[in-house]
């Protein structure tokens, strides 16, 4: 079953037990911690997940705060069932997510390849 979510700036998809959320220039961070992240926990309650895919294409850098909305992710992910969390992300943004993220006991990999990161994601 596939079901597919819209927002300002952002999508959400669940397919085939995997959450797959995107993030495209231009988002408000405020945006990412409040509209996606009530779409991300209606999802993991509705659905039964075993992995999280985030594509990441914000503009803006991390803020602490963002940090906060990832960490709160995983922590959720893990309580939801989730045990991969796989983010396509380049540059800084994904030095960024490698280093400064407490993961909460997910297996987590970075990449810059979408096709590759839902790959992942679906192995586990």
């Amino acid at each position: 079953m596939s079901e597919t979510e819209r927002g300002d700036r952002w999508t959400a998809e669940f397919d085939d037990g995997v959450i797959v959320f995107e993030f495209l220039p231009g988002m408000e961070l405020e945006t990412f911690g409040e509209e996606a992240y009530e779409t991300y926990e209606r999802l993991l309650t509705e659905h039964d997940a075993d992995g999280l895919v985030t594509v990441v294409e914000l503009d803006d850098p991390f803020t602490p705060e963002t940090f906060e909305v990832w960490e709160r992710t995983a922590q959720r992910a893990v309580t939801g069932g989730i045990s991969r969390w796989a983010t396509v992300a380049d540059g800084i943004k994904a030095l960024s997510l490698r280093g400064k993220m407490d993961t909460s006991g997910l297996e987590i990999t970075v990449t810059d390849d979408r096709a590759e990161a839902i790959e992942w994601a679906h192995e586990g």
